[in-house]
């Protein structure tokens, strides 16, 4: 089977992408991902053959500008720019497309896979890595600039999400969306919501524990369990053994990181390394950007461009980070205690759902100093209800390959002849 990947978004949302496309090579499939050029050594490394989608450059601009990180203004800057990916995406699937042997395994914003379902009849699987790709009456996702009361009524909850995609999100993909179908000969779409996903197949990479399953939620969705994907993005397979000699030196260290995007967040580290400091704690830093340690910590800060948090976070006391997904669940997975600063998008709720479940506590990025990141430091290492939870949540989390176990059913379903199996979608 011809297997095409589209991963669109950063070094997170990119790597369990590259862990499908491996693994379906591995099998003897015939793979090929697209992804920005920014993650193709990445995927080298993992034996995967890679076709750029955007330049680094590109990639840089969009996922990189500081205005990308902030709550609206990062929403308003993605959601406008999107229509960047839509003929690269389809170009990409045109291209490679083989009738009848064709499978396409699509990143939630590679929406111009969804446009190649409708142009050549090719099935697509939906990979969505995070809960808040969904809205939902009873349960919705905490949204990164709309705070939404508990006790409203579910049918208030419901009106004022999907009247942020009608008023906020569908506007500004919209017209370029349809531009570009029109360029192609499809009808256009008055509504997207439900169209962003695949009619065919969803995969869900994060668990019920998580973000227990909906009842509103698409049919067609499968729930997994979180990826553990970090691997990938290692030169080496082994640990730098300055790091590793760091981390057997000592009490455990707080890993510290906001994030794999070259951002402006410096006074965030900063605050967070300080915080350390002042509760004599040490710490691991992980981090793109060029950061100056405060005096008095020699030997007791390690700084790091990257290494796989699956491998040092079991070593580690607590983990202070943005949010991201991978970064919580690999925490999850390791029983260290969080403090979450989200910046943007998913963050906030995945914040909402680590303080829900017991395992760390958030802080808003505008009042993260070094005085309450230490109070808050301090809060989730000295509770034995956050310990407990922790030890509880790591119980609860796959020791099983989830990144496997999504091929078996992507295989299961679509293995024998992908093309034959699924009817062009009509159109909304």
């Amino acid at each position: 089977m011809r297997v095409l990947v589209v991963a669109i978004g950063t070094y997170g949302d990119v790597l369990p992408f590259i862990g499908l496309a491996a693994e379906l090579d591995r099998r003897g499939h015939e793979v090929t991902l697209a992804c920005a050029e920014t993650f193709a050594p990445a995927a080298r490394r993992a034996g995967v053959d890679v076709e750029p989608l955007t330049t680094a450059a590109e990639y840089s601009e969009l996922f990189e500008h500081p205005q990308f990180w902030r709550p609206f203004l990062g929403a308003r800057r993605l959601f406008h720019n999107l229509h960047r990916f839509l003929k690269p995406t389809h170009d990409f699937v045109v291209r490679h497309h083989r009738d009848g042997d064709t499978l396409v395994i699509a990143s939630a914003l590679a929406i111009g896979a969804r446009i190649a379902h409708e142009t050549l009849g090719v099935p697509v699987v939906s990979v969505h890595l995070t809960p808040i790709m969904f809205v939902s009456r009873d349960a919705p996702p905490r949204l990164p600039f709309v705070a939404m009361p508990s006790r409203l009524p579910a049918s208030l909850k419901m009106k004022l999400q999907t009247g942020l995609y009608t008023a906020f999100i569908a506007p500004l993909i919209k017209p370029e969306l349809n531009r570009f179908r029109l360029s192609l000969g499809l009808e256009p779409k008055r509504k997207i919501r439900k169209w962003w996903h695949s009619s065919q197949r969803m995969l869900l990479l994060f668990p019920d524990w998580f973000a227990p399953r909906q009842a509103d939620w698409p049919a067609q969705s499968v729930q997994l369990d979180f990826p553990r994907a970090d691997m990938y993005g290692a030169s080496s397979a082994q640990l730098d053994p300055a790091l590793d000699a760091f981390l057997g030196a000592g009490e455990p260290p707080v890993a510290i990181t906001f994030g794999s995007a070259r951002l402006r967040t410096a006074s965030l580290y900063k605050a967070a390394i300080e915080a350390c400091a002042r509760s004599g704690r040490r710490c691991l830093v992980l981090s793109h950007q060029k950061i100056t340690p405060p005096k008095g910590l020699e030997g007791r800060a390690f700084f790091s461009t990257y290494a796989p948090l699956g491998k040092v976070l079991p070593r580690c006391a607590a983990l202070i980070h943005h949010g991201g997904v991978g970064t919580v669940s690999q925490a999850f997975a390791a029983g260290a205690p969080q403090v979450v600063v989200p910046m943007a998008f998913d963050q906030f709720d995945h914040a909402a759902r680590v303080r829900r479940l017991g395992c760390g506590t958030s802080a808003p990025r505008a009042l993260f100093t070094a005085r309450r990141a230490a109070a808050a430091l301090d809060e989730v290492l000295g509770s034995p209800a956050v310990a407990e939870a922790c030890r509880s949540v790591a119980a609860r989390t796959s020791r099983a390959d989830v990144i496997a176990e999504a091929c078996d059913r992507i295989e299961a379903e679509f293995g024998a002849a992908p093309g034959a199996m699924i009817p062009r979608e009509a159109a909304e």
